[in-house]
């Protein structure tokens, strides 16, 4: 070193001001984050609380969105202590109803199918049922019964042997008895047909019981009908004199008439024939409104385990020293581990 000269080595003076700008930037954007991510977490349970619409995850949500605000709006507090608390409890929360939420919507997915398929049939046979002119055929068949009944007491009274056509009523009782006749178990077949003992006149055409015959002629032969049965391959209709309370069947496979009592009757409905498809209609609609109410209970429904867990959790982070509790993290961290193993089906 020449002679004279003199190194002097200087230490740079701290610059306090600045080091403390760079502890709250590194504050602020930690505090920042954490915010950003305590919010993401807010939006994940509303979205589940909108999905299951429970009373107490609703009322978890707005806990949960005080302590945020609590901590967004005072700086002071330890901005750590909500990613705590998120961590010992949102997280667990959030994972368990996630794994719910999957799988109540499965089941909701397939009762919406159920649904929507149900509907899709009550639709088009509604639009089936619009098109079948069953009341004007009806009309006409009972007008040609009528018509073939008188014909049939002027080949027994003249003792022709002339020829009998059964095609029109035959092709009447074919064409819609299988679906807007009404079914009868065997004994109720068995007794409508019984008439043994009873007078009757006969011919290759008919079977018609005496009295019942003379009836019909001094009605005019002016007759309703009432409704139509079948069992098996046999269809039974029941006719009502227009004058009078009188009834009588005709069996269409022996083409035979009877009259017939109430005793005979008791227990069957009477009323006006309708499409099979009117009762599939009826029960697809009743189905509906049952499915529907699945529907609806199927998200709110918990599993009594997680029920209990939530009543465990809400109580917890309702009290009042629980901010003060979230360090001791050995008392916290299982409160809602076992919501994990929970099993949901």
């Amino acid at each position: 070193m020449p002679a004279g000269l003199v190194y002097q080595c200087r230490t740079a003076p701290v610059d306090r001001k600045r080091g403390d700008e760079m502890e709250n930037k590194e504050d602020l954007e930690t505090f920042d984050q954490i915010i950003a991510e305590s919010n993401k977490k807010l939006s994940t349970l509303k979205i589940l609380s909108n999905f299951f619409n429970h009373t107490d995850l609703i009322a978890i949500l707005i806990r949960t969105k005080v302590i945020h605000n609590l901590f967004e709006g005072n700086k002071n507090l330890d901005i750590h202590k909500l990613d705590l608390f998120h961590i010992q409890y949102t997280n667990s929360l959030i994972e368990l109803f996630q794994k719910l939420k999957k799988s109540k919507e499965q089941k909701y997915l397939l009762v919406s199918d159920e649904i929507y398929l149900n509907e899709d049939f009550i639709v088009k046979l509604r639009a089936e049922l619009d098109i079948i002119p069953f009341t004007d055929e009806l009309r006409d068949h009972a007008r040609n019964v009528a018509k073939k009944i008188e014909e049939l007491y002027r080949i027994f009274t003249d003792g022709s042997t002339g020829s009998f056509d059964w095609s029109g009523v035959s092709q009447f009782i074919n064409k819609r008895s299988g679906e807007f006749y009404r079914d009868l178990t065997e004994k109720q077949y068995q007794n409508l047909v019984a008439h043994q003992h009873k007078p009757i006149y006969t011919n290759s055409f008919v079977t018609f019981e005496r009295k019942l015959l003379g009836k019909l002629n001094i009605q005019k032969f002016r007759i309703k009908f009432l409704c139509g049965f079948k069992y098996e391959t046999e269809e039974i209709e029941v006719y009502e004199f227009l004058n009078s309370n009188d009834k009588f069947i005709f069996i269409n496979d022996k083409k035979s008439f009877y009259l017939i009592d109430n005793t005979q009757l008791n227990g069957l409905d009477l009323s006006k024939n309708e499409s099979n498809k009117k009762q599939i209609i009826d029960q697809l609609v009743s189905k509906n409104l049952v499915l529907k109410d699945v529907l609806s209970s199927i998200k709110t429904s918990m599993p009594k385990e997680v029920e209990a867990v939530l009543d465990s959790y809400m109580e917890k982070i309702s009290g009042v020293e629980f901010l003060d509790d979230l360090q001791n993290v050995d008392e916290q961290t299982n409160i809602l581990k076992a919501m994990l193993n929970i099993n949901i089906k």
